[in-house]
């Protein structure tokens, strides 16, 4: 899949009369609530269609380019649109130049069909072509077309068929779950020293963002087992959103903890990483100015490494900018639910808001429709 910069998540592409409110309107909801920005046009029915109807919109061939996956629903009518045909032809370029995921559903309907162009698909391809039969430059237009649903058709999918003992929501969860695995990345990578809050209020804080449906990452124990940062959690680091940093009395004595923060600290300067430090039973100033238990650990990293290395004077740096950011602190006389309860509300927020500022540095669904 491409590097650069997607807007979308998941291209649909479907025909609406056909799935629009059923099969493909409840894929595009339980998507969304997987936190997958997905493109889902509401299209404009019965339009007439002319021999010069042949340009996708703009924005629709911008959020196809700007998609990492495109799923195509092929139904009993697929064929009769041009919209969908059009669209297709689009999406298999973008297979080609750029290697995005293209999954065919083969909704009520046979691979063969569209392959062959038998049954609808024939009778709607037909029709086409006596449409389009003194223009030339149509002509070739329904040739892409017929191309376009014999590639589509050969490609891995999935296969609905209401006729056999199968349940659409159980169907489309399977979807889902691939989508969820298929896509890079992650809403929230948790940054904390496991023998202070892994089975407290980071394990707490974790499960309650898998509830909401984000795509969490946090290390395993077994990860831990070396000296070094492995390549896995920079690569995670890197393609998270937002950082959430869990400060606490250890969490400085752990250089494995300080190289990760190290990483996060480049992510938010150099890919606008959005990091949040929570303060749990230690204070902002000790953790920036390396007071107490972080002082303590620093002198601890100086005799071991050097007082003057660069990977001592890296971690402080890293610390040091702490001061910068906003965050919160868990408080004793608070319940701690009630924290990850704000914690979570406010990085939904921040996931349906459009802004690409950093929210917690201190001041010193896409629906279309054409």
């Amino acid at each position: 899949m491409s590097n650069e910069l997607k807007n979308y998540d998941v291209f649909l592409n479907f025909h609406g009369k056909d799935s629009g409110y059923t099969f493909t309107g409840t894929l595009y909801n339980a998507l969304r609530s997987k936190r997958i920005k997905t493109f889902f046009t509401k299209h404009e029915y019965g339009r007439k269609l002319h021999t010069d109807d042949s340009h996708i919109p703009p924005f629709t061939l911008k959020a196809i380019k700007e998609s990492r996956i495109s799923v195509v629903v092929l139904s009993e009518n697929y064929a009769s649109s041009s919209r969908c045909l059009d669209e297709l032809v689009a999406i298999l370029e973008c297979k080609r130049t750029i290697n995005q995921l293209v999954w065919p559903i083969f909704y009520k309907v046979d691979p063969s069909q569209v392959r062959h162009q038998k049954g609808s698909y024939g009778e709607h391809i037909c029709n086409f072509k006596n449409f389009f039969r003194d223009y030339n430059d149509s002509n070739e237009r329904v040739k892409q077309w017929r191309a376009a649903l014999s590639e589509v058709s050969k490609l891995s999918g999935w296969l609905y068929n209401d006729r056999r003992s199968q349940y659409e929501y159980e169907f489309i969860e399977r979807i889902v779950e691939s989508t969820v695995q298929a896509l890079p990345g992650y809403d929230v990578f948790l940054s904390f020293t496991g023998e202070d809050t892994r089975y407290t209020f980071t394990g707490f804080l974790y499960n309650a963002f898998r509830r909401e449906g984000f795509k969490i990452f946090m290390d395993d124990e077994e990860l831990e087992s070396g000296n070094q940062i492995s390549q896995k959690l920079m690569r995670a680091i890197e393609s998270s959103k937002i950082s959430i940093v869990v400060l606490s009395e250890n969490y400085a004595y752990s250089t494995w903890c300080l190289d990760e923060l190290a990483k996060i600290i480049e992510c938010m300067k150099t890919n606008n990483q959005m990091v949040w430090p929570i303060f749990y039973n230690v204070q902002k100033s000790d953790v920036c100015n390396q007071t107490k238990s972080y002082g303590e650990a620093m002198t601890e990293h100086e005799k071991r490494f050097g007082k003057d290395s660069e990977k001592v004077q890296k971690w402080r740096s890293a610390l040091s900018e702490i001061k910068n950011l906003e965050g919160d602190h868990v408080k004793q006389n608070e319940y701690q639910h009630e924290l990850i309860e704000r914690i979570v509300e406010k990085v939904i927020k921040i996931e349906g808001s459009k802004h690409t500022a950093n929210p917690f540095l201190l001041s010193n669904d896409s629906y279309e429709e054409e």
